[in-house]
């Protein structure tokens, strides 16, 4: 069974096992060469996750306002919107009732080709009054959801992904028969 081998009785074997056959040395760099490797992968999939999420993503609630578009700034090619070069403009955005913020779109929503223009996005303030509100393409309900739990799951994978990094870098620091005591893993007579 894969989920018994991975964490089950054979666990402690295994890796008294490799600590044995590598040796200290190798078996030491073998697991912070597996953190590094697991913490890059996590990052990587994290980023995808929110490439995905700047390309289709938006705003599907909030009213229409209009912006325009005053300065852009190209950011990347790794960012908070993920990866690639992304558009980060400053803009004066004018909601329904009047009122004007300054505001800063992410996520090349608006371009610098827009400079100038009025260009019609969607606003979404968390609480009546505020001056930081978010703003975005309008996009469909099902899209959104879609796009938030892929950038749930792309967190999921960090945390995920954290955890396994201390572990292995555990196991870097504490060698096999320490982090084995450390686990307070007894073996039992089916590992002997």
């Amino acid at each position: 069974m894969v989920g018994s081998d991975f964490m089950g009785p054979d666990f402690y074997g295994r890796e008294m096992r490799l600590w044995q056959s590598l040796g200290p040395a190798k078996y030491r760099l073998r697991s912070a060469c597996l953190a590094v490797l697991l913490a890059v992968a996590s990052m990587v999939v994290l980023l995808g996750c929110m490439t995905l999420a700047s390309l289709f993503g938006g705003l599907h609630y909030g009213h229409p306002a209009r912006v325009i578009v005053d300065d852009c700034q190209r950011v990347g090619p790794i960012s908070r919107q993920g990866f690639g070069y992304w558009w980060e403009c400053d803009a004066v955005a004018t909601a329904p009732d009047g009122t004007v913020r300054k505001a800063r779109i992410h996520a090349s929503d608006v371009t610098p080709e827009d400079r100038g223009r009025s260009v019609e996005l969607r606003e979404s303030c968390p609480v009546k009054g505020a001056t930081e509100c978010s703003y975005g393409r309008p996009t469909g309900y099902l899209l959104n959801i879609g796009l938030q739990i892929i950038v749930k799951l792309g967190w999921l994978v960090l945390v995920f992904g954290g955890f396994g990094v201390v572990s292995f870098l555990t196991r870097a620091l504490l060698g096999a028969p320490q982090y084995l005591r450390f686990r307070a893993h007894r073996p039992s007579a089916a590992d002997s």
